[in-house]
């Protein structure tokens, strides 16, 4: 396409889409519409603007990243207030759940309620618009370099609808931009694909489909000769671009949960993060397989590293995209229209890059053709960028009233409804003409005009074989051919008229001029032309076989425009360049892969059925015709998958594809190794640490046991022999004073028994406290003991009285019910036995004084004589409930029976004098010796080495360590005798 330059040189002709949730700027130049590309490298830019302190303003990207922290100052989607919305309106609720800033309504003005350094303020709708605008208006003025800007605004059609059209404009003289007309978003869709140029009276539907960030917008466009009607339109934002990016969010978020157990959704500030991520992985998986998605610190400081499939997004997405279908629907019935009556489908918005949506809305539309090519988000904007260039061509002239409603955009509108004089037509370029393809004045320049050539080729055609001629050619359209009009075809066919007609000429024969009139009826005739041009001679066929990809584009390049002509679905993407992006170049295979080929082949059938005599022979006919139609309709599509194959096999931008796809999966696989080998390093060391941890924390606990056993063990051994210290102190004292009977007499036994009763009974302190009154001068020794002694049976007498009273009686039996069920500790049951052995058979009221004793000595002061005289059978018995202490017993009734008898060993050894000592070797060894003997050998094995004998000698006070190795000798002697005799 061509173009005049602007009138005015120094103006930028722009075309600006204002969205809801962004915006994007195209300007026209060179005959064409670009797209201007803001100071980040980015086509389109976010409404969000932040207010900081200071009329510090961020817009776009930078305040839509500091969301997450300023969302008290941040407003959003501004442009979409310019629609009325009322308190009780869904968007309003929609809204205050994406936005913490209030919206406030005031003499029919829309305020933002931001909150700048803890400070309320309002911001007037007005306000934000001009912020937004002026930043544009210095976008492109940096851009293009002009001094003014004259634009044509793109906004939805609900809002053209809406008196709020003086505020924008308002707004942008405000911003210092021209405005020329504000204009449908479907019109500008239409225009980007240059619809307005058909000339034609046909009238076409097409469907506009636009899918934003916050808004889907379903619109009909019915176009007339170039000419643009709106019949029905439908929009909302439910089923928008953010509902799939909630679906993205979704699927992040329960895998993140199901990881850690938590949910980032509670906290908004994990959800804008994961919103921002989510946007981004929902395009990435429009053009790849899979994307990976990664935040630092997502929720409670776990970062999110995801990988999401396309595959996965999509089978979330069946729900919402039959939602989205359903907005189709509902337009088709209110046009009231059938699917198959829509001929194109305009595709718009970011959203609509979502490969499953197209595919599902074309299968909707079975019967169009969609129109995708134009990147979506950048449609809108170049088609308003196009209407501002002819509006400013237009700029002068007078336009008359339409009568059929029209939009007033498109060339041919213009041309249509244009009211001006001859001197104001010559203002307008020629290039119009050339731009809308007006050519009538051009048609006769495509005949061939070299009538000299055109009659030799007539006069040397067979007429029988008409069939193999070259109807084109006879026409004088060897150059067109199938580009060829139905208007130069007629054009045509007069011309031939006018030269070769019998009654006008005789240039060639009348037969000949039959030629001329066959080859007319067939042209003129669409289906017996579209016969004939599934079969045009001329078409080449052939296929290259390169071996190499040296000039692949220059020699796939034609042969695929050759062959687009058979394409059922116009609009064929074509091969491009080494500069085209891999979507286009998997849409261009894609396309091809599943190409559909209208060529028929009717043209050459061997019979005409009509020549049939009756109905089974025609059908006869038919069935042989349509049968090599379907042959020659397969030998066709593999000739076209052959050609797609040997392109796809050669192209480098393929190859160069799969290697990036085949180095990203490596590197994605090298990622996931090195994750996993983190992992299981990061696992075992945290399993050789946790190990240590147990280890050492098992080790301390140990050594604290061991420690404060050795220090129970020290204290207790420290008591015994504090304990035994002064139960010496008090026996030699009592010795000393030879039991406190007269000098020169024997020791009372029954007073030996009354101070050794007292030396058990009495605990450290008593016990203490009596050998240091003992230990005082001119203390009277007998009379204090004398005083222990009958306080001590005091005591005892108070115990049986108390046990013998029948409350006492009773009390007892339920406290020995109730301490029965207490267990006994080793302890308790080492001071019972030490206590039995004290206190053996024969002693009066023997059970109340083992009860006391147990007192003293910390045992349970709950434990009654019953209880104690149970557990005493029990040890006599060996039950069960006893066996872990038995270990210890014959240790403590060595112990016990060494302090027992300590006190008549010292008699008698008292008594004797060393010389006795050393003479008297043959004592004979009492009953009581010689059990404490054997038990003392069971207790201490040959394994103790040395110090075995020296043990079982400290069990025997009365007996040394050469006795008792001299008696185990006697014994070990009688016990071979024994054996021998038995044998």
């Amino acid at each position: 396409m061509t173009s005049a330059p602007a009138k005015d040189t120094n103006s930028a002709l722009v075309g600006i889409r204002l969205g809801a949730s962004n915006i994007i700027v195209a300007y026209f130049k060179d005959g064409r519409s670009e797209t201007i590309v803001n100071e980040l490298g980015d086509r389109v830019t976010p409404t969000f603007i932040t207010l900081n302190e200071g009329n510090d303003i961020s817009i776009g990207l930078p305040a839509k990243q500091g969301f997450v922290r300023n969302q008290q100052n941040t407003i959003v989607w501004s442009p979409h207030f310019l629609l009325k919305h009322d308190g009780a309106d869904t968007f309003n609720k929609y809204y205050t759940q994406r936005s913490p800033v209030t919206i406030m309504e005031k003499d029919d003005r829309i305020e933002f309620s931001v909150t700048i350094d803890g400070k309320a303020k309002s911001i007037p709708l007005e306000s934000v618009l001009i912020h937004l605008l002026t930043y544009v208006r210095q976008l492109i003025l940096s851009v293009t370099g002009a001094r003014e800007v004259q634009a044509v605004l793109s906004v939805s059609y609900e809002m053209i609808q809406t008196g709020k059209q003086d505020l924008i404009r308002t707004c942008m003289n405000k911003s210092g931009i021209k405005l020329y007309s504000i204009v449908p978003d479907a019109c500008s869709a239409c225009l980007a694909y240059e619809l307005d140029k058909d000339g034609g009276h046909a009238e076409n539907n097409v469907l506009v489909y636009r899918l934003g960030g916050s808004t889907y917008e379903c619109s009909i466009v019915r176009t007339v000769g170039g000419c643009f009607k709106t019949i029905a339109t439908a929009n909302g934002f439910e089923n928008s671009g953010d509902a799939f990016t909630d679906l993205v969010i979704d699927i992040i978020a329960d895998e993140f949960q199901k990881k850690t157990k938590s949910d980032p959704r509670t906290t908004s500030r994990s959800l804008l993060k994961l919103r921002a991520c989510a946007e981004q992985a929902k395009h990435i998986l429009s053009t790849t397989a899979s994307t990976q998605c990664s935040i630092d610190a997502l929720h409670d400081g776990i970062d999110l590293d995801s990988n999401v499939s396309r595959l996965r997004f999509e089978g979330a997405a069946n729900t919402l995209i039959n939602e989205c279908l359903k907005s189709v629907d509902n337009i088709l019935n209110k046009a009231q229209l059938q699917a198959d009556d829509i001929k194109l489908i305009v595709l718009c918005g970011g959203g609509t890059k979502v490969p499953k949506l197209r595919d599902a809305i074309q299968s909707k539309l079975s019967n169009a053709d969609m129109l995708s090519s134009i990147n979506g988000d950048e449609v809108i904007a170049l088609g308003a960028a196009r209407q501002c260039y002819i509006e400013n061509k237009y700029a002068k002239v007078q336009l008359s009233t339409d009568a059929e409603q029209y939009e007033r955009v498109g060339v041919r509108y213009f041309r249509s409804h244009m009211i001006a004089t001859d001197d104001e037509k010559g203002e307008i370029s020629d290039s119009d003409a050339e731009d809308d393809n007006n050519d009538d004045e051009k048609e006769n320049d495509q005949l061939d005009l070299d009538w000299d050539k055109h009659e030799s080729y007539l006069r040397k055609l067979n007429l029988t074989e008409w069939k193999d001629q070259d109807h084109y050619k006879v026409l004088g359209l060897g150059k067109l051919r199938y580009k060829a009009t139905q208007k130069q075809v007629r054009n045509a066919h007069k011309q031939m008229i006018l030269r070769y007609h019998p009654d006008k000429s005789k240039r060639i024969e009348s037969e000949r001029f039959s030629l001329i009139t066959h080859a007319f009826e067939l042209l003129s005739n669409p289906a017996l032309r579209r016969s004939y041009d599934s079969v045009d001679p001329k078409f080449d066929d052939a296929i290259p076989n390169p071996t190499t990809a040296d000039g692949f584009y220059q020699t796939f390049g034609p042969v695929f425009e050759r062959n687009a002509r058979w394409s059922v679905h116009q609009h064929v993407p074509l091969l491009g360049n080494d500069e085209t992006s891999f979507e286009q170049v998997n849409r261009f295979y894609r396309f091809w892969y599943d190409f559909e080929s209208w060529r028929e082949y009717s043209y050459l059938d061997e019979e005409d059925k009509s020549q049939g005599q009756d109905r089974d022979e025609r059908r006869y006919i038919e069935k042989m015709n349509r049968a090599e139609r379907q042959k020659r309709k397969k030998t066709e599509m593999t000739r076209i998958r052959n050609l797609v194959d040997r392109a796809y096999a050669l192209d480098p931008r393929i190859k160069r594809q799969k290697k990036e796809e085949q180095q990203r999966k490596d590197d994605e696989k090298q990622r996931r190794k090195q994750e996993i080998d983190k992992r299981r390093q990061d696992q075992k060391q945290k399993e050789m640490d946790e190990a240590k941890r147990i280890a050492d924390e098992k080790q301390r606990v140990e050594e604290e046991a061991k420690r404060k056993q050795d220090e129970a063990k020290r204290e207790k051994e420290a008591q015994k022999k504090l304990m035994k210290k002064e139960k010496k102190q008090l026996r030699d004292l009592c010795k000393e004073a030879n039991y406190f009977n007269e000098s020169g007499s024997p020791p009372n036994l029954k007073q030996v028994e009354q101070i050794e009763t007292l030396v058990e009974y009495l605990p450290y302190d008593d016990l203490k406290s009596l050998n240091e009154k003992l230990q005082e001068e001119n203390a009277d020794k007998r009379a204090i003991v004398l005083v222990e002694v009958k306080k001590m049976d005091e005591q005892m007498q108070q115990s049986r009285l108390e046990l013998s009273q029948p409350s006492s009686a009773s009390s007892t039996a339920s406290s020995s019910n109730s301490s029965s069920t207490i267990k006994w500790t080793s302890e308790e049951i080492e001071i019972l036995v030490k206590a039995l052995r004290v206190y053996p058979a024969g002693v009066q009221n023997r059970w109340l004084v083992v009860q006391e004793y147990l007192k003293r000595c910390g045992g349970n002061p709950s434990r009654t004589v019953q209880d104690i005289m149970q557990k005493a059978k029990d040890i006599a018995s060996g039950k069960k409930e006893v066996e872990e202490t038995t270990a210890s017993l014959d240790h403590i009734a060595l112990n016990s029976h060494k302090q027992s008898t300590m006190l008549e060993n010292q008699v008698k050894l008292s008594q004797l004098t060393v010389t006795e000592r050393d003479l008297d070797t043959t004592v004979a060894w009492t009953v009581d010796e010689q059990r404490i003997f054997e038990q003392a050998l069971r207790t201490y094995p040959a394994a103790l080495g040395s110090s075995r004998w020296d043990q079982i000698a400290e069990c025997l006070p009365s007996r040394t360590k050469k006795e008792c190795l001299e008696r185990y000798k006697e014994l070990a002697k009688m016990v071979q005798a024994k054996k021998a005799v038995n044998k």
